[in-house]
């Protein structure tokens, strides 16, 4: 598991840890403007579906996090048609530290694809194309799903990094970060109370795109290292597995994402710390106030995701608490 998804996981099971990738929280109007798939005549079932909105065919992925508990889903699950979807029975004890993302040209089995496959455990199914995992930039829906009211408090799901062993919240903790990445746009739809909000909520990042990528980001840390004033953003497929384009990095896992022969330098180096905010050393001030704010990639999340958070402390909305028992209904499009 990548040191990024171990963190936001920490934050979503409420484990003990450096809060150096826990941004903070905004209030937002979210918005409704695109238009979405919906699926005719079906009424959720279940707390989460998640929609193929592309007209080729998607594999969703999905991931709990360790004790975070099961459900009797495959971890891989194809979505052939535009509109398919997934009902996920997530249980009424709870789940915690969930991440479920799409994948786009894939062959028959959901493997080597050229978008999206990240890696996983071998014994959930699964693998890494000849070629190695890709970094794990997804676009995805990740979070804690709390115990519902009407199940005991003796039945509810032990939370798995409480060191009290207290059971899960009747909360839900969720985001949809853009903190290390992004693949696919990708639409949520929030139909239940939301903190203040209303229902019918909508987090749309349908309008994101690979294309506008930034080619030649400044990375220099205000100029303290010139090899990096240049540096092209976009994920593309090893040459083996035709270099074409499969997302767009964030600027601190551009600088220490080092699958597909990309940068390895440490989040605290000297190169990346401005970019990868860990604290210690850096406070959620100094963050905000240095070079990761102004980035070309922090601009586009702005403009084409504004409900989420582009990099630590980024004062967008990030993480979100609903009562246990919201339905969401999460949609991936094809790659713009």
């Amino acid at each position: 598991m990548d040191k990024t998804w171990f963190l936001v996981l920490c934050f979503l099971v409420g484990c003990q840890t450096s809060p150096s990738r826990t941004p903070r929280h905004r209030d937002v109007v979210l918005t409704t403007s695109v238009p979405d798939i919906r699926v005719p005549g079906s009424t959720q079932p279940t707390r989460l579906r998640v929609v193929n909105g592309c007209d080729q065919p998607l594999w969703i992925f999905w991931q709990s996090g360790y004790q975070g508990g099961t459900m009797p889903s495959p971890h891989q699950q194809l979505l052939s048609h535009q509109g398919d979807h997934i009902d996920y029975p997530i249980p009424d004890q709870g789940l915690a530290g969930t991440r479920f993302w799409p994948g786009y040209g894939c062959d028959s089995q959901g493997s080597n694809c050229r978008i999206g496959q990240s890696g996983g455990p071998a014994d959930q199914g699964f693998t890494c194309p000849a070629w190695g995992c890709a970094p794990p930039i997804d676009s995805k829906f990740e979070g804690t799903f709390g115990c519902l009211p009407s199940v005991p408090v003796g039945s509810c799901l032990v939370n798995p990094s409480d060191p009290n062993h207290r059971p899960l919240p009747r909360t839900d903790g969720w985001d949809t970060s853009a903190v290390d990445g992004f693949t696919l746009p990708y639409r949520v739809r929030v139909m239940g109370t939301c903190g203040r909000g209303p229902q019918g909520n909508v987090i749309d990042c349908s309008t994101m795109s690979m294309s506008s990528c930034p080619t030649a980001e400044n990375l220099s840390s205000n100029g303290q290292f010139p090899g990096l004033t240049a540096v092209d953003m976009r994920l593309m497929t090893p040459v083996d597995a035709g270099h074409q384009p499969a997302g767009c990095y964030a600027d601190c896992a551009r600088l220490t994402f080092n699958q597909w022969n990309g940068m390895s330098y440490t989040p605290g180096s000297a190169q990346a710390v401005a970019y990868c905010c860990p604290t210690p050393p850096m406070t959620p001030p100094q963050c905000s106030a240095g070079p990761v704010a102004q980035t070309g990639y922090t601009r586009l999340i702005h403009q084409q995701c504004p409900q989420v958070y582009a990099y630590a402390y980024d004062d967008g909305v990030g993480n979100w608490t609903c009562d246990a028992g919201t339905k969401y209904e999460v949609t991936f499009y094809c790659p713009r």
